[in-house]
């Protein structure tokens, strides 16, 4: 699966990624990075089907699924966090803020992991990370716990 990659510092156009090493060498120069920044992952033949949105800062990282039977979208989800916490994190992609529950930031290695089963499986729900939803942004109301 060839993937279109937004967010990318330095350029307002996407990445074209078409091997696992590719995507792999493109993450982890992104995680070093001194601030949290957020790519948008899109299957590039057919861009509206479904999004992975994928948050690396140092060690740490998220992920938001949208699409499928999932359209309001999925975050990541750290267990050792404990339940969902009215706590927000944010992730910069291309200058804007984008909020995250605290407890969706796992470690990177793990996302990297996951975008890297995004792309092998066709752009299916990466099953090696925990996943929650956030029905109602933290910064605008009480987070729901799953």
């Amino acid at each position: 699966m060839e993937l279109e990659i937004w967010g990318d510092e330095g350029t307002d156009e996407p990445t074209l990624v078409r091997t696992s090493a590719e995507l792999e060498a493109l993450l982890l120069r992104v995680r070093g990075v001194d601030y949290p920044i957020l790519l948008e992952v899109l299957d590039a033949a057919s861009p509206n089907r479904v999004i992975l949105n994928v948050g690396l800062n140092g060690d740490l990282g998220v992920l938001r699924y949208a699409g499928g039977n999932h359209r309001r979208g999925l975050y990541s989800r750290n267990r050792e966090t404990g339940p969902l916490q009215a706590e927000i994190v944010l992730y910069y992609y291309m200058n804007s803020d984008n909020e995250f529950p605290a407890s969706a930031q796992c470690p990177a290695d793990a996302v990297l992991r996951a975008c890297v089963e995004f792309m092998e499986t066709g752009g299916e729900l990466p099953t090696g990370v925990e996943w929650q939803q956030w029905p109602e942004l933290a910064g605008r109301g009480a987070a729901a716990e799953l």
